[in-house]
């Protein structure tokens, strides 16, 4: 057991398990979830290791079968260290099998593999010149995933109600009713008036059932809501909280900046997002209007984004 402790990569491999878990954790956007079933996954992998080994040693368990001896042998001859070699070398590709497929599964969601292009379509369409696309890709997580392998993620049926509210889709396009049943606002109607050649066939009838449109919508509305702060550096930011929590906010938010002593109302991070002007009483999940704005800016840019860079980069 202290021989075990003693060795360079003993303290290798539990200081950077530790040290990946701890990441993993800090930068997960479902809350630990998505970190779980990632480490599934490759605990799945490593019981797979384990179960060959244990099956080849039960296959071969007679004295001249034994590695350790197999490879003191090899290392006799310079032709039989090279076949030890190519063989140490095996077992590190296939290693490296086991475990990058399943990072790579954990990072893109199932659903961006089915709708992505579409997305990527729209916006090279509606929004040719946009400075970072897989901005786009990580507000449709951020609006769908409670995390990346539930059912609503990236899901076109994918829908948030309550008595007086609907969230639809990948966008969570929504619809909100007074006490009385009337309409207090309707995303979706706004656009279709806005936008009657691009939206003119989307309705309440149809919105869980045409992807193509649930996608357009948040491409045109993520346009509109930076255009307010054209001249801010922090354009994409105030854009995307603009679009979670509207550009008025953004701009009254600014000005909040503006008279704060230090403050600099062009920069969103740890200055605007620092003023924030929304409700605090919370509404869902016990977060307020101002948590989830915060949330949403600080997902999208530093947690959910970088995951899609290279699959949302310009054909």
């Amino acid at each position: 057991m202290n021989k075990w402790i003693g060795r360079h990569r003993s303290w290798f491999l539990l200081g950077g398990t530790a040290l990946a878990l701890g990441i993993s954790l800090y930068s997960d956007p479902d809350s630990g979830l998505s970190t779980a079933l990632g480490w599934l996954a490759i605990l799945q992998g490593i019981w797979a290791i384990g179960a060959a080994f244990w099956a080849r040693k039960a296959l071969m368990d007679y004295p001249e079968a034994d590695q350790r001896r197999l490879f003191a042998k090899a290392g006799e001859s310079p032709v039989g260290a090279g076949l030890a070699l190519i063989a140490a070398a095996i077992v590190f590709v296939g290693l490296l099998m086991v475990f990058a497929p399943r990072a790579h599964a954990v990072d893109l969601p199932a659903g961006y593999l089915k709708y992505g292009a579409t997305l990527k379509a729209e916006q090279q369409r509606y929004w040719p010149d946009h400075p970072d696309p897989a901005l786009l890709a990580a507000l449709v997580e951020q609006e769908s995933c409670i995390s990346l392998k539930s059912k609503g993620c990236w899901n076109p049926s994918a829908s948030l109600r309550t008595s007086r509210e609907e969230g639809a889709g990948m966008g969570q396009i929504t619809r909100a009713y007074r006490t009385d049943g009337s309409v207090r606002f309707d995303v979706l109607a706004s656009l279709r008036d806005q936008y009657s050649d691009e939206m003119g066939d989307w309705s309440w009838g149809n919105v869980y059932t045409r992807p193509d449109l649930q996608l357009r919508a948040i491409v045109l509305m993520s346009r509109d809501a930076v255009k307010p702060f054209r001249a801010a550096p922090a354009v994409l930011q105030f854009g995307d909280a603009g679009y979670n929590g509207g550009t008025g906010g953004v701009q009254k938010e600014r000005r909040a900046c503006t008279l704060t002593r230090g403050c600099d109302a062009g920069r969103w991070f740890g200055h605007v997002e620092a003023h924030c002007l929304k409700s605090r009483q919370p509404i869902y999940g016990g977060r307020s209007a101002c948590d989830i704005n915060r949330e949403h800016v600080h997902n999208v840019f530093l947690v959910r984004a970088e995951k899609y860079r290279k699959a949302m980069v310009k054909s």
